[in-house]
C-alpha cells in the first residue's frame, strides 16, 4: 500500500542577503521566506520527520550553492520532499504552487 515512512524534508527560504525578492508594505519577501521556513522546521522536528533548512539567516545565495545545499542535505532521493518559500507581492488572488 503506502509508504509510511517519513520522508526526508528539505526547506528552503527563498531569496536572502542582496536579493530581497519582493517589496511591499514594508515588508521583505526574504525577511518572511525566513521566518516561515524556521517555522516549519521546527514544527517538522518537534514531529520527528527528518528536516534541514537549506538557510537560518539572512545570506546571499547563488543558485548553484543553494542547490548544493538542497542536495547535500540528503542527496537526490525519491524519499526527499523539497518546501521552498516565496511570498509574492502581487495581485488580490491567493494561489500556490506544489511539485509532486
Amino acid at each position: 500500500m503506502y509508504d509510511r515512512a517519513p520522508k526526508k524534508v528539505v526547506i528552503d527560504a527563498g531569496h536572502g542577503g542582496n536579493d530581497p525578492g519582493a517589496l511591499a508594505n514594508n515588508l521583505l519577501e526574504k525577511d518572511l521566506n525566513l521566518k516561515a521556513a524556521k517555522y516549519i522546521y521546527k514544527r517538522l522536528q518537534e514531529l520527528g520527520i527528518p528536516a534541514t533548512i537549506v538557510r537560518d539567516s539572512d545570506e546571499t545565495l547563488d543558485r548553484e550553492e543553494r542547490i548544493d545545499r538542497i542536495l547535500n542535505a540528503y542527496g537526490n532521493n525519491s524519499d526527499i520532499i523539497l518546501i521552498s518559500n516565496h511570498v509574492n507581492a502581487g495581485g488580490a488572488e491567493f494561489s500556490y504552487h506544489y511539485i509532486i
